[in-house]
């Protein structure tokens, strides 16, 4: 019995030694903790946190000093390893140690002691923006972060020098606004010291470029000019330059070279004055430029005023025009006879040469010694453009003068601007030359086809001369011949001046009838105008065939013409009215309308055409004789002519009756007499 009792506790003990055995073989959990590998920086750095031994799907957060942080990403989700690097942003505080606290799906993590974050000061200058860069006196602002809490100020500096003092406040943020203090050239940094000792550990920098300050800022070319600026390098010498200077692989590639002037321990330049170039230099804004040997490059312009030339009598005109050139501050003459002058071919309009040509005395013009150019007569030439044209005279000493003068076009006017051949047109014209004794400014005024500046024939032009104002009026005659249609008036004379065209317009031939309506006998008058002048005029009414008036009338000296007749015996309804002057070439021909109104026509209107023929008509209806007599009114019985009725017509010529659109052949052949049906 007793050994089965120590086998029972003998097996009871291997029990015990395996359950250790099987604890022992059972690996540990990692312990939960987060830390900051780098725990300083200014504000707005991006912090990374490491967390480690975390649960699978737990949510992290953080906070600052108990402020809740964005993190990246957004939501931070520990993984199956438990653990997980994510980031949050340094937000606004005050310079020192702060506490960055993890939290896990919002509740506190209590085994974990929160680690700190030391804020450092920081400065961005926020204006001007990129380049960030400006001359000595330029505006600037500077934004600071992470320095002491309120109560204390900043010292902002640039390169070492104050730039301002600004209180900082409870967030340990300031923004400072000042000028960039006296410095040279170059890349200078922007810092700052706040009261508490908290010196910016992320700095900016800010470029001190080079100013020319230039007085005066404009003259005549050959002015002294005084020189200063700042932002240069120290100590150094200043090459300058007028007019084109640029910098690049090879120094200076144009423009022309100024005395240098020195820069002080500062890099301020010593005022100095320097002459501008005289010769060659044309009026306008000019680049002045220096260069320092630090390879520092500062601008500034210079106006360089045009030299005045004096033209009298006036500004603008008409091309041919006299004018009196003079002028000052030109190069003196500085011996006897002058020396300083303007040669033959440098007295100029544009291109084109004015002391010579049509001066009748070309030469130099002469300059005294006081710098006045002797005045000088010339004429604008005929080649001068229309606008404004700049006259320049340049002596032999490089300097010039102008003057602008602007060439105007003449003009002309027309009454009447419509109206037939052989009308007078007064041609009225204005801007143009005034008698002079050395040009011809007679004006020629011509007839021409549309758009055109030759006459329609060689007599279709005058000539008038202006007179002390520059006005004419001419009177021309619109030709004989010729289409109708719209033509040119064109005006010129012999210094190249020439008005726009204007147009005349030659209406065609046309007619009125009036009345406009009737019956057959009636009286009507046919008007008609743009005929030839004095030439036959030819009226017919009606068409197939038309019956032709046999009276005809003469056009007068414009073409026009009035003529009266009686309205035939033709169909009602309205028919056609011709009025022609002729079939050839040349001729004209209109047409109207005219309106036989219905009515029963007597025998007199029906035989009207052939009135002067007609010896006696007679006619048998029912039983009964009719006649119509035209010598025997009272007698006659015959009223009117009745379609499908027989008729014997007598009469003393051959003729033809024609009515209603019908035409009957009459015979004065023996016995005389023609039988006809009447339809």
């Amino acid at each position: 019995m007793k050994i089965r009792t120590n086998i029972v506790k003998l097996l009871a003990v291997l029990a015990i030694l395996g359950s250790l055995v099987a604890i022992a073989a059972v690996p540990a959990f990692a312990a939960v903790n987060y830390q900051i590998p780098a725990p300083t920086g200014p504000v707005g750095s991006s912090v990374t946190i490491q967390a480690t031994g975390f649960t699978e799907g737990q949510v992290l957060t953080a906070k600052f000093d108990g402020a809740p942080l964005s993190t990246s990403p957004a939501t931070v989700t520990v993984p199956a390893s438990g653990s997980i690097n994510f980031t949050v942003i340094v937000p606004v505080a005050t310079a020192g140690a702060h506490q960055i606290e993890v939290f896990s799906d919002g509740q506190t993590i209590t085994s974990v002691t929160p680690p700190t974050f030391t804020v450092t000061a920081k400065v961005v200058v926020t204006s001007p923006t990129a380049p960030k860069q400006g001359p000595v006196g330029s505006a600037i602002t500077v934004a600071g972060t992470g320095f002491s809490g309120g109560g204390v100020t900043a010292d902002v500096t640039i390169g070492g020098q104050l730039v301002v003092s600004v209180p900082v406040d409870n967030t340990g943020s300031f923004t400072a606004s000042g000028t960039v203090p006296n410095l040279p050239a170059g890349v200078k940094t922007v810092s700052a010291l706040d009261g508490a000792g908290n010196a910016a550990a992320t700095t900016d920098t800010f470029t001190v470029t080079p100013t020319l300050i230039l007085s005066p800022v404009s003259g005549l070319a050959g002015s002294k000019v005084t020189i200063s600026g700042s932002g240069w390098k120290q100590s150094d010498t200043i090459t300058m330059w007028f007019a084109g200077a640029q910098w690049d692989t090879d120094p200076i590639t144009a423009g022309t070279q100024l005395p240098t002037v020195t820069t002080d321990a500062s890099g301020n330049i010593n005022p100095a004055s320097v002459v501008s170039p005289s010769a060659g230099i044309s009026p306008g804004v000019k680049t002045v430029a220096g260069y320092d040997t630090g390879g520092h490059q500062g601008t500034a312009t210079f106006t360089v005023s045009p030299r005045a030339l004096t033209v009298t009598p006036v500004s603008s005109g008409p091309r041919g025009i006299q004018l009196l050139i003079s002028g000052t501050n030109m190069t003196p003459s500085t011996t006897s006879p002058p020396n300083s002058l303007i040669a033959i071919g440098n007295l100029k309009m544009g291109a084109i040469v004015l002391n010579s040509g049509i001066d009748p005395n070309p030469g130099a013009i002469t300059i005294d010694t006081q710098g006045t150019i002797s005045p000088t007569t010339v004429w604008v030439p005929a080649g001068a453009p229309l606008g404004v044209n700049i006259i320049q005279a340049t002596d032999n000493g490089g300097l010039s003068a102008m003057a602008t003068f602007t060439v105007t076009q003449p003009s002309i006017t027309i009454n009447p601007a419509t109206g037939p051949r052989a009308t007078s047109v007064i041609v009225s014209g204005a801007g143009w030359l005034a008698p002079s004794t050395v040009l011809d400014n007679t004006v020629t005024v011509a007839f021409c086809a549309f758009g055109q500046k030759t006459p329609v024939f060689t007599n279709s032009k005058v000539t008038s001369a202006p007179n002390a104002s520059g006005s004419f009026a001419a009177a021309i005659t619109v030709p004989n011949v010729g289409a109708a249609g719209t033509y040119s008036i064109y005006a010129f004379d012999f210094n190249n001046n020439e008005a726009a065209l204007v147009t005349f317009t030659v209406p065609g031939a046309a007619i009125t009838v009036s009345p406009a309506s009737g019956v057959a006998l009636d009286t009507i008058t046919v008007s008609g105008t743009g005929f030839k002048p004095y030439w036959g005029i030819t009226v017919s009414m009606g068409a197939g065939p038309a019956y032709t008036f046999p009276t005809q009338v003469f056009s007068d000296v414009l073409g026009a013409f009035t003529f009266s007749g009686q309205v035939p015996g033709l169909a009602p309804g309205a028919t056609v009215v011709t009025a022609s002057d002729g079939t050839g070439a040349g001729s004209h021909t209109a047409t109207t309308f005219f309106t036989i109104n219905a009515g029963a026509p007597t025998v007199k209107s029906i035989v009207a055409p052939i009135a002067s023929q007609l010896v006696i008509i007679w006619g048998y209806s029912g039983g009964t004789w009719y006649m119509y007599d035209p010598a025997d009114a009272a007698g006659s019985n015959l009223a009117t002519l009745t379609a499908g009725n027989g008729y014997w017509i007598k009469v003393s010529a051959d003729c033809t009756l024609v009515y209603g659109g019908y035409s009957y052949a009459l015979s004065s052949a023996a016995p005389g007499w023609t039988n006809i049906g009447w339809r």
